[in-house]
């Protein structure tokens, strides 16, 4: 049974009870393109009357042909979220060509961006982005939604005080389910996907638990812990789960994050971190703060 927390919205319901007798024209300022999706570009926009900066997601509805489902569902969850590391929409339009989805604007981009531009992260700030990244995860498995795309291209990030604080995004492929519910969809991105996802198991939310682990490979080291170039070779070796840590990218690093990282990348879904123990783990408490780097 789906929480009252959660009703029903359609892209034409929340798009009504958001706005009352104004169009997306007459209340925002759009500037600059900040980000492309497949069927969609993000743009920086500035309300009119307030002058706050926002992000607005802009689709045409001749490309959504085929996508029109996953765009209602991606709606429908965020319009009930309201977590501080997960991405929040202030209001919809919807018009006879176009939907704009009016979000916060993350002034960093993407978590891959800063991963590009960095290389690597070092174990203090990783364990800080793994924790938001968790309570994010707890906060939407809690509301009985379950992520299953997974990746920094779907982190957004801003820095504060030299801090980083990141934001999930990308709801396209999320799912609500009941506590009692199972899923079988094969989705999700290939380095990140879960080995139970790949067999075409029925599979719950601890798939995301695996994705927290290979992010957590990635920030650490720039690498991919499966990747091999052949696809349905990588993904046999994420169905073994055997993951390797070969220097000279982990020189350096603590043995207790690769204890950490094997917790999260194990196959048994019931050996595998909860999202609870690993909050409470003492990397993560610690924030890294045995590790060399």
């Amino acid at each position: 049974m789906i929480p009252k927390f959660f009703h029903k919205i359609s892209i034409k319901s929340l798009s009504k009870q958001k706005q009352v007798e104004k169009t997306f024209d007459n209340s925002y300022q759009v500037q600059e393109k900040v980000g492309d999706g497949t069927f969609s570009v993000v743009k920086k926009a500035k309300h009119k009357l307030t002058n706050e900066i926002y992000a607005v997601k802009i689709l045409k509805k001749s490309q959504l042909t085929n996508q029109k489902k996953l765009i209602e569902n991606e709606i429908e969850i965020l319009g009930n979220l309201d977590h501080p590391n997960v991405i929040k929409v202030k209001e919809i339009f919807d018009t006879p060509k176009k939907i704009f989805i009016v979000m916060e604007y993350v002034s960093g981009g993407e978590l891959f961006q800063k991963l590009q531009q960095d290389e690597k992260f070092s174990e203090k700030q990783t364990s800080k982005i793994i924790k938001m990244i968790l309570l994010a995860l707890q906060y939407l498995h809690k509301n009985q939604i379950v992520h299953r795309d997974l990746k920094p291209e779907n982190i957004l990030y801003t820095e504060e005080n030299d801090e980083i604080i990141v934001k999930l995004t990308d709801f396209g492929l999320s799912k609500m389910i009941s506590k009692e519910d199972m899923l079988t969809t094969a989705c999700g991105t290939p380095y990140y996907v879960a080995p139970e996802i790949i067999k075409r198991e029925r599979y719950g939310p601890s798939v995301d638990i695996w994705s927290v682990g290979v992010i957590m490979y990635v920030l650490l080291t720039g690498c991919a812990p499966f990747y091999d170039e052949s696809i349905p070779k990588m993904f046999k070796k994420i169905e073994t789960g055997k993951v390797r840590f070969p220097l000279p990218e982990w020189d350096g690093i603590s043995q207790e994050v690769i204890s950490l990282i094997k917790r999260f990348l194990t196959v048994d879904v019931l050996k595998r971190i909860t999202i609870e123990e690993a909050i409470k783990h003492p990397w993560i408490v610690n924030e890294g703060s045995n590790s060399k780097n």
